[in-house]
């Protein structure tokens, strides 16, 4: 009797511990993502959610806002720096100018095939990325959405070799080294913000920009562009992030949640975006879009590797840094 009753009130003691340690967490989470809900971020941010909500029971809500609506992804980034945004998931290169060596993401022809991207983004790899991401940026990964190779699109012709880019102009992100890849091809790139290049190819601003099929699609940008090439000069890697600052406030089962969490919903994300690419590129077909591949791509290969990796490797944190990166994907 006095063993059974001694159990009894180490169950409510741990209850009652468990309830004041959630208690001290917050009941909303808020995810702001630039791009729309039915992209890839979309995918990772819901799946996010469903895991989250499911586990609390309801008793933390997440609150995605897809396209923008918290700001631009630089602003998101910030903010997020600050603990005035929960979480965010956002381009790899908008976090390079507060995280140099996560620029390493951004190398041209990084990763060989997918075995090299899942390699990229999981075990000792992730660990690496994320020890910069916590101690320079102020910001904890706790996954990397899969979004594709940034596959080239143009509103004036297709483009089949190098000789088709040359002096075209291409929307790119504010990345030293995704410019430094378009001119070592004699491509014109410009760096505009996400939240503007819709209107930006709209308007003739720019001939074209770089993404996978599925944000391609969700973005409508088969509106203003008409031809797509698959290139495979960069696979986006793009990070879903906490605050740091709100990471190390949490209980360490909340802590625990969000990291398994986020886990997971990088691995759905990876199903998601292999299995709705397929469908979002006949889809684009279908609706008039034109898509070829690359006749000379070892030439874009050779060309972006000779010039851009010496110029960049210091900016990227440096040969030991890139090192440890490369042997962790099984390229050193």
């Amino acid at each position: 009797m006095f063993r059974k009753a001694l159990v009894l009130v180490a169950l409510v003691a741990m209850m009652a511990v468990s309830s004041v340690s959630f208690a001290q967490d917050p009941q909303v989470l808020r995810i702001g993502m630039g791009d729309p809900i039915d992209s890839e971020m979309g995918a990772i941010a819901t799946r996010f959610k469903e895991i989250v909500e499911g586990r609390t029971d309801g008793k933390v809500e997440v609150q995605i806002f897809p396209s923008g609506q918290l700001g631009d992804e630089t602003e998101m980034i910030q903010n997020v720096r600050r603990g005035n945004l929960d979480m965010a998931v956002v381009g790899i290169a908008n976090t390079v100018p507060f995280v140099k060596k996560l620029g390493i993401l951004t190398l041209p022809y990084l990763f060989e095939n997918m075995y090299d991207v899942v390699r990229g983004a999981t075990g000792p790899a992730h660990e690496m990325l994320n020890e910069f991401a916590i101690k320079e940026g102020g910001f904890r990964v706790l996954g990397w959405t899969y979004t594709d190779y940034r596959y080239l699109s143009n509103s004036k012709r297709p483009i089949k070799k190098l000789a088709d880019v040359k002096d075209m102009k291409f929307r790119v992100p504010q990345s030293a080294v995704i410019l430094e890849t378009y001119r070592s091809w004699g491509a014109n790139p410009v760096p505009i913000s996400w939240a503007e290049t819709f209107t930006a190819l709209q308007q003739g601003v720019v001939d074209g920009q770089c993404y996978g099929y599925i944000t391609f699609q969700a973005a409508k940008f088969n509106e203003v562009q008409k031809y797509i090439t698959e290139v495979h000069y960069t696979y986006q890697l793009q990070p879903m992030m906490i605050s740091e600052r709100l990471y190390k406030k949490l209980s360490p089962e909340m802590q625990q949640l969000v990291v398994e969490a986020g886990r997971e919903a990088q691995e759905y994300c990876l199903a998601f975006q292999l299995v709705d690419a397929g469908r979002a590129k006949a889809e684009l077909i279908a609706s008039g879009i034109q898509i070829d591949t690359l006749e000379d791509e070892a030439e874009w290969k050779k060309l972006a590797i000779d010039n851009v990796w010496p110029k960049m490797t210091d900016f990227v944190g440096g040969q030991k840094v890139l090192d440890r990166y490369l042997g962790y994907i099984g390229k050193k």
